[in-house]
């Protein structure tokens, strides 16, 4: 068989046929090094001023190694802006207005008029939040595995004007509050693992003990999965921990700064922090394709063909012009794109090349897993 006169490609399309693709879920300890509990808080001198009037970073470590991550953040929002300085900008332009505009775009539906604790008919005027750095709770918090304890505070006695974050601290001897999601799902065996979380309700209880008072429940906030955030009524907080919240008009409140200091405290002083678990979930799909004895026999490979005018296309070695040889060294996943033409997607390498020639057939498995829509990992 002479191919001297056979044109050949680099690339060449190949039939595939997909498996039905299958979606699982692990499970690991939300923080550093894959540990389910966060004992040690901090906040950064690095952080600039300006974006402290918004929200604190929470990092695990005082080190500043470059391996340190940041935790969560903790922020307060307000519907009308109470709590902060206007920004100079339109009225009640103020950071605590922004947080509540914030969490309410990122969490709720264009419907919902505002965040609702169970059994009330009236949405939150004010809260705090907890939001988990995404490279920690990867695609979900783990729904009945996290635990969270706040310490009761105490401003001396001062007005509630200047009972901002940074003149409060740990009362002595505090009362202790711990705090779940409602779910019950420790074992994991409610909902699947690969599923997307319902919106869960923050409530008094512990991992051991499970939900306080079951049949009269006191609720705190709501759980977000899926955003890795957690959200907690203000009010509820001044009752049971003494936040006593700034609310007044154009004050900087620092409310922010009281969350951190009373999850940092109660931890301090009952050696229980802030538990938690996060679930990955991974999608795999195998694709199958078969190159017969017929194809992907040349290569329009400069080195292998002429780029001449008069023979362009022609294999120079005539050794190859009987017996012709390639080696086959990646095999691309093509789809349609948001414009509806077929684009590369996805490139499969192989561990080596594969030596092809007529005499020969391949099967190939492809093996595709990602966990996020940006980490793709091809193994064959």
């Amino acid at each position: 068989m002479d191919l001297s006169s056979t044109t050949a490609y680099v690339f060449m399309p190949l039939p595939i046929y997909q498996a039905a693709p299958t979606t699982t879920g692990k499970t690991r300890g939300l923080w550093n090094t894959g540990t389910a509990e966060l004992l040690t808080f901090f906040t950064s001198s690095t952080q600039t001023s300006s974006s402290k009037d918004y929200y604190y970073e929470v990092w695990g470590s005082a080190s500043l190694s470059c391996d340190e991550e940041r935790m969560f953040s903790v922020a307060y929002g307000h519907v009308s802006g109470s709590g902060s300085l206007n920004e100079g900008g339109e009225a009640d332009d103020t950071p605590t207005r922004a947080i509540y505009s914030q969490y309410k775009l990122m969490c709720l539906d264009g419907n919902e008029g505002g965040f609702y604790l169970s059994a009330s008919s009236q949405p939150l005027e004010d809260f705090y939040v907890i939001n988990i750095n995404r490279d920690k709770f990867g695609d979900k918090l783990d729904p009945g595995n996290f635990e969270i304890n706040f310490a009761e505070l105490s401003g001396s006695g001062k007005a509630n004007n200047v009972h901002t974050g940074s003149n409060v601290q740990v009362k002595a001897n505090p009362s202790i509050i711990t705090l779940i999601d409602d779910s019950a799902d420790s074992q994991d065996q409610i909902e699947t693992l690969s599923q997307t979380s319902y919106v869960r309700n923050l409530v008094s209880g512990s991992l051991q003990n499970g939900i306080y008072s079951n049949s009269n429940r006191h609720y705190y906030g709501k759980v977000f999965p899926s955003q890795g955030i957690i959200l907690i009524s203000a009010k509820a907080l001044n009752q049971s921990s003494s936040f006593n919240t700034v609310t007044g008009s154009n004050i900087s409140g620092d409310n922010s700064y009281k969350l951190f200091t009373s999850l940092s405290g109660s931890a301090a002083v009952t050696g229980n922090g802030f538990t938690a678990r996060a679930i990955d979930i991974k999608h795999c799909s195998y694709y199958y394709c078969r190159v017969s004895n017929r194809e992907a026999n040349g290569t329009s490979n400069p080195t292998y063909i002429y780029q001449t005018p008069n023979n362009k296309g022609l294999i120079k070695n005539t050794r190859f012009h009987d017996n012709p040889i390639t080696y086959i060294t990646s095999i691309g996943l093509y789809g349609p794109d948001i414009n509806g033409n077929q684009s590369l997607l996805a490139i499969a390498k192989m561990s080596k090349p594969i030596k092809k020639d007529p005499t020969t057939e391949l099967s190939v498995t492809i093996k595709l897993e990602y966990w996020l829509l940006w980490q793709l990992h091809l193994l064959y």
